[in-house]
């Protein structure tokens, strides 16, 4: 079986057609989704809205509270608890090839868990086309593929609708040299996925402090698709980013206790999202407001 991954950074799913019927105008990435097909999740969440954190609960299906990576500045590689299982593992003990490719830079800062890290699996340049242009996909293969490009455009153009334009833009012009080199079809499974979603300069200055944790942030895209899942379809049951590590044991037929699997009919009944209120790093940081989101509500909480 061959599982593609795809993680694109900060993208925010209520800025995107498939997700949101307000918005009547496709984005890039819009009509590349409805052309890919799949099942869209509309209530995805992340309990810790941040790259250190989401990613962290995605590798071990276990929140940061619990997983070593409870703040914003404990990347996964330093900090996940020792002998704590990942989907890489999942992978590694039915005998799949793994191949990660991902930025220089956030490896550098601590992206992968350590043992995984450490593996010959990654890419040792920036550029995804050559890095593809080598692989060669076997039948049991886990490829995961990280876009940091949306991510980056805001932070060279500023969190504001040019930000926007030029993030989807470059992150549209790398999922385009995935699928120039696999056709859709290649899969046996396709995920879509981000770690977090995003605030507008302007909503941060003019929104009061609740609303900081609200969906913008805490809501993540998700896309599965399944091979000849030629359609589009939303799924509205409420799960989470830590619900890939039960996905993937799905998929490759491991029993589970409780299945709460993407493609299961469990759903969570609630979801904790817990957060900072500044995202400059401090000594000492710690958590400063609470949510609780269910299929009804987001119920939020400071210190205050």
């Amino acid at each position: 079986m061959k599982v593609l991954t795809l993680f694109i950074d900060m993208i925010r799913p209520n800025r995107l057609s498939v997700f949101n019927n307000e918005i009547k105008v496709d984005t890039p990435l819009d009509i590349s989704f409805k052309n890919l097909g799949g099942t869209i999740f509309n209530n995805c969440y992340t309990p810790g809205p941040d790259t250190p954190r989401g990613m962290s609960t995605f590798y071990t299906g276990v929140d940061p509270h619990e997983n070593g990576c409870n703040n914003r500045l404990k990347w996964p590689q330093f900090f996940l608890k020792e002998n704590q299982q990942t989907i890489f593992d999942i992978f590694l003990e039915k005998n799949y090839k793994i191949n990660c490719f991902s930025s220089p830079n956030e490896r550098v800062n601590g992206l992968f868990p350590d043992h995984i890290d450490a593996m010959d699996i990654h890419n040792k340049s920036s550029n995804l086309q050559n890095y593809l242009s080598d692989l060669e996909l076997e039948e049991d293969h886990f490829l995961f593929i990280s876009i940091p490009d949306f991510h980056l455009a805001f932070d060279d153009f500023g969190y504001n609708k040019k930000g926007e334009k030029e993030a989807y833009k470059l992150a549209q012009s790398t999922y385009d040299i995935v699928f120039s080199k696999f056709d859709k079809n290649d899969f046996d499974h396709i995920f879509i996925f981000s770690d977090h979603g995003f605030k507008f300069s302007l909503e941060r200055k003019l929104e009061p402090i609740e609303h900081f944790i609200n969906q913008d942030r805490s809501n993540i895209l998700l896309i599965h698709r399944e091979k000849q899942q030629d359609t589009l379809i939303n799924n509205h049951k409420l799960c989470s980013i830590a619900d890939f590590f039960d996905t993937y044991q799905d998929i490759l037929g491991l029993k589970l206790k409780t299945n709460k699997s993407f493609l299961s009919k469990y759903e969570r009944d609630y979801i904790i999202i817990e957060d900072h209120l500044s995202f400059q790093p401090k000594i000492n940081q710690n958590i400063e407001i609470w949510g609780v989101v269910t299929k009804e509500e987001l119920y939020v909480r400071t210190l205050n």
